[in-house]
């Protein structure tokens, strides 16, 4: 699985939704006390399974860094741990099989934002995008990297205490979106889905 996030990275920068060491994927088995996240700092068009962190639960809600590779020991988390660990916690008992949490910063999504767009009201002019994504209110203009964003980012999925979480998708003012999904493509095509959207929008000039 974590071959195919590196795929997925790859393909996120090929798309220009990311620049070398930008964006950030975490996963997690329902039935493991631990997952996995990309690191800080590594150009991911050249991330590999090696260099993937692997994070533990601790009993005061905390994470601690477990050893994985020789490779990834002496690597940083991504500074968006915050928002992936949150996420990860718990898995509500919807999630069958595992979590897979993808941020990245697509351009269209980003610039509907900027425009004023909220995201969330797309679904009402485009039902294939309702019929597949959740699209949540979007995240306000918050610096990244900070429990400020990460909480925000919680709370507009609808993050409840049991793990479960009623959106699929939320805009990041300025910063990208975050998904979710039991896959990375259904994480992925959930990006892929708004993005298309956005952009015949901006296309538009209909906003």
């Amino acid at each position: 699985m974590l071959e195919t996030i590196c795929d997925l990275m790859k393909d996120a920068y090929r798309r220009n939704w990311i620049t070398s060491r930008d964006g950030n994927i975490s996963i997690r088995q329902h039935d493991r006390d631990h997952y996995y996240v990309t690191p800080s700092g590594v150009r991911k068009q050249d991330i590999s399974p090696d260099h993937f962190k692997k994070i533990g639960f601790k009993d005061d809600g905390m994470w601690q860094v477990l050893s994985h590779t020789d490779l990834s020991d002496r690597l940083k988390p991504t500074g968006e741990i915050y928002l992936h660990h949150g996420l990860l916690r718990k898995l509500g008992q919807h999630q069958r099989h595992q979590r897979v949490v993808v941020h990245l910063h697509p351009t269209y999504i980003i610039a509907a934002m900027h425009a004023g767009i909220e995201l969330n009201k797309l679904v009402e002019s485009f039902p294939e995008l309702s019929r597949y994504t959740r699209v949540a209110p979007n995240v306000g203009d918050i610096p990244p990297l900070t429990h400020e964003l990460a909480y925000s980012t919680h709370q507009n999925l609808e993050l409840n205490e049991d793990g479960y979480i009623n959106y699929d998708i939320v805009g990041l003012k300025g910063h990208g979106c975050v998904s979710v999904g039991e896959t990375p493509y259904s994480a992925y095509e959930h990006i892929e889905r708004l993005e298309h959207i956005c952009k015949i929008v901006l296309a538009s000039n209909k906003y």
